[in-house]
Order: structure tokens, then C-alpha cells, then sequence
């Protein structure tokens, strides 16, 4: 009788077991320190999604002491991060301890679970710096373009050596970083200014004479590159910084017709007429004729994800086009108290988006400000500076800067209506509270004055 029962309870307990199998461990554990970084907030990028899907995906992870953070948080796959100019490859499951420095990614440090991926990560080049060409003596002594692909081949081996002997990485992980290093193997030889740049600084050679070199080296290149790009038409290369500066030039009919390479892939193709457009509408504004091609490129491109983003950027920029209601907002005042915009309804309303780290911000500022001294006493219009810098750090500035005009401030995800990608941004709204031009001209063009006087 016991042994009957004992095995009925052992049946019991294995269909148990099969009806709750263990729950998938989909965690991703942040916790440490940055330091030469003074918000009070941090800004962890998905690039994965930015680069794939033309989705912006940002964890903003709170600071203890402008210094300290940990931070959990749920990952359904593999994905590339950024924090400042540091690459993380996170996968669900790990959990990290780290140290990073805004100034270089290579002073980063990472223990714990997932960590030998992202130190691996931390000697990555930089594709903007030439790749190769960045910080190094053996780069320093090529004195000819003949030189740079035995050069630069050394420093393919050695990376491709390194990451050979890393034990604790997926191998999809390994697929992509090895994409990666024959990608800056190429982006190297493009980047033939660093070969000549100090010759034309010094007069010692003509822009003429250095375009006719570039054409001969990149005629010399072509054996040399064509075997690392064989297998380019890979979608999955797009998370990768080094491939977005490649794909420019690969979408080049004579570059490959020179090279010998295939066709762009259908859905490569898509992806440049969807980030063409994409591009063109966060950093130029919506016009007409950037209309009429969303329209036309939600016709052509096949692919469901680009045709999906290009159907709702037609929705959602259609929202902030002239003569469309604006969408109101909550902004900190000096003082502690809030403010919204449509309190300003009945004035015709400038606001100026900036940050105490945008450089191309403090620029426009003296300009701005000679705008509100232009306007002041003036009932009809309401200039506003607009930060969007953490209330915090925005406080910190006008302790030691004269607070000119009406300084307010805002959460940058609140801004999320009007396509914020890049600052500064200048918005006028009339008197209804109608939107005139979300993409106003600089103050510095003299054109945003003019634009103002129309709507007094």
C-alpha cells in the first residue's frame, strides 16, 4: 500500500514538473560606476533597434551621486547597446558589473555573467576615426597607400585572433564581430585622408592632387577589398556602426561593378530608401517634396518592417505639418512651479531646444538672445529656451550663468510628438496655437526673425 502510494505520488510530481517547466531567465543586471560624466541620469541606447528597425529605444538609467547605477531590466534576445561611446552586447540572462568612462571605451571594465563579449568590445575602432588608422604606431609609419593593405591586414589577424580565443561568446555573436573586422579592414583603406592629412594642412598638397591619389589608391584597393565584402547582402550586418559607413559605398553601381560584387539584396535596398527618408525628415523637417517621396517610398519599398516604419512616419509627421493643433507640453520653471505651453495660446511662441553639452546649441545662443531683446515689451510673442539638459545639471548652469529671457525646462521624452532626434531645434506656434514650423530656421540665418515678423 505505501509503495502504491509512493508511486503515485512520484506521477503526480512528474506531470507537475512537465506542466511547469522553468520559467526562461529574460533579466538583464546592470550595476557600477561612470565616471567623467556629470548628469544625473544616464542614456542607454538600443542599437540594434535603431539600426535595424529605425526604432529609437532608450533606457534612461538614474544615477546615484552623478556616479553609481544598477539597473535590471527585460531582453527577449541578443542586442547591441550604447552608452555614450561604449558598446555592450547584451544577452537575457546576464549580469554585469561594471566601469565606464565617457572619455574611451577602452577604459571600460566588465565582471559577472556576459562580461567577456563586452570587454572584447572595448578595443573596438572607431569607424568615424578611420578605424585602423585610429591611435596606433604601425598605422603612424605608413608612408605610402601601397603600404596600408599589408599594414592593415596585421590588424585584421590580430583582431580576428583575439576574438577566436574568446570561450564564454555565442557564435552569433562571433558571426557578426568577425562581419565587423573585415568591414573596418575596408572602411581603413577608404580613409586615405589619414595618409595625407598633414601634407594638407601644410599646403604640401592640392585638393586636386589628393582626389587624383584617392582615385589611383582605390584602384590599387580593389584586390585587396573585394574578398572581405563577398558576402555583404546580410541585414543582420545593419547593427553594426563600421557596415552603415560600407553601405554607402556599396550601394554604388560603379563600385561594384569595379569590385565585381552582386546586386544589393531586395531588402538592403529597402532599408536605403526607408533610412534615406528616415534621415531626411528628423534632420531636415517635413516639406512637400519630402512628402511626395514618403508617399512614393511607401509604395516601392517590398519589405513589411521598412514599409511599416514609412506608414506611420507618413501618420505621425502629417500631426506636425503647418495648421495642425500643437501638442501641448509641461515645463519647469526656475522657481520649481510648471508651466504649459498652450498657457503662452494668444502669442505667437519661439521656443529654442538646447543642452548644456550641445555644442551647436551654445552657438545659436547669443543669436537667440539678441532675438528677445529684439522682441522685448512685445505682448504678441513669447521666446522660450527650452532645455532639455536633467533638471538638475539645467539648475547647476544658471548658478553660474545669467538666466537671459524665459529658461524653463523638460523631460526629453516628453518631445516624443514633435520627432526630437537632434538638437538644437527651433519651433514657432501662432497665436491659435497652431503650428507654423516645428523645423524653424537658426536664429544665426536671420531667416527665423523674419518668419516670427509674419505671424506677429
Amino acid at each position: 500500500m505505501k509503495k502504491t502510494i509512493y508511486l503515485l505520488a512520484l506521477v503526480i510530481f512528474s506531470i507537475c514538473c512537465k506542466e511547469a517547466p522553468v520559467k526562461e531567465n529574460k533579466k538583464v543586471i546592470l550595476k557600477g560606476a561612470i565616471t567623467n560624466y556629470e548628469q544625473d541620469t544616464l542614456y542607454m541606447k538600443n542599437v540594434s533597434s535603431q539600426f535595424l528597425f529605425f526604432k529609437e529605444i532608450i533606457h534612461p538609467i538614474v544615477l546615484s551621486e552623478n556616479k553609481y547605477f544598477n539597473y535590471t531590466f527585460e531582453l527577449e534576445k541578443p542586442t547591441y547597446f550604447q552608452i555614450g561611446r561604449t558598446f555592450l552586447y547584451l544577452s537575457p540572462g546576464d549580469s554585469l558589473i561594471t566601469d565606464l568612462d565617457t572619455r574611451d571605451r577602452a577604459f571600460a571594465s566588465f565582471k559577472g555573467i556576459g562580461a567577456e563579449a563586452n570587454n572584447y568590445l572595448r578595443n573596438l575602432p572607431y569607424p568615424k576615426a578611420g578605424s585602423f588608422w585610429g591611435g596606433n604606431d604601425i598605422a603612424s609609419k605608413i608612408e605610402t597607400y601601397q603600404e596600408m593593405p599589408s599594414a592593415f591586414k596585421n590588424f585584421l589577424d590580430n583582431r580576428m585572433e583575439e576574438l577566436d580565443s574568446l570561450s564564454h561568446v555565442s557564435e552569433d555573436f562571433k558571426d557578426l564581430e568577425k562581419a565587423r573586422i573585415k568591414f573596418d579592414y575596408v572602411n581603413s583603406l577608404q580613409n586615405l585622408y589619414y595618409l595625407y592629412y598633414k601634407k594638407l594642412g601644410k599646403g604640401e598638397m592640392t585638393n586636386e592632387d589628393f582626389f587624383a591619389k584617392t582615385k589611383e589608391a582605390n584602384n590599387y584597393f580593389i584586390p585587396y577589398i573585394k574578398p572581405y565584402l563577398s558576402d555583404f547582402n546580410n541585414t543582420n550586418y545593419l547593427q553594426l556602426e563600421v557596415f552603415q559607413s560600407i553601405l554607402y559605398s556599396l550601394k554604388d553601381e560603379e563600385f561594384r561593378r569595379n569590385h565585381e560584387l552582386p546586386e544589393l539584396d531586395n531588402n538592403l535596398q529597402d532599408y536605403l530608401i526607408t533610412a534615406d527618408l528616415v534621415n531626411g525628415l528628423r534632420f531636415k523637417g517635413y516639406s512637400n517634396e519630402l512628402g511626395d517621396k514618403l508617399k512614393a517610398g511607401v509604395q516601392k519599398v517590398a519589405n513589411p518592417d521598412y514599409a511599416t516604419v514609412l506608414k506611420e512616419l507618413e501618420k505621425e509627421y502629417a500631426l506636425i505639418t503647418k495648421g495642425n493643433p500643437a501638442s501641448d507640453l509641461t515645463f519647469t520653471k526656475l522657481d520649481g512651479s510648471s508651466v504649459k505651453l498652450s498657457d503662452y495660446k494668444g502669442k505667437v511662441i519661439v521656443l529654442d531646444l538646447w543642452a548644456t553639452w550641445c555644442g551647436p546649441c551654445m552657438q545659436e545662443k547669443p543669436f537667440f538672445e539678441a532675438l528677445e531683446k529684439t522682441y522685448q515689451g512685445n505682448d504678441n510673442v513669447e521666446l522660450i529656451s527650452l532645455s532639455i539638459d536633467t533638471e538638475n545639471v539645467w539648475r547647476d548652469y544658471f548658478k553660474k550663468n545669467e538666466a537671459v529671457g524665459n529658461q524653463l525646462q523638460i523631460n526629453r521624452s516628453q518631445l516624443t510628438n514633435y520627432k526630437v532626434a537632434g538638437i538644437p531645434r527651433f519651433f514657432v506656434i501662432d497665436k491659435s496655437f497652431n503650428i507654423v514650423d516645428v523645423f524653424a530656421p537658426l536664429p544665426s540665418s536671420g531667416d527665423l526673425e523674419k518668419l516670427i515678423n509674419q505671424y506677429l
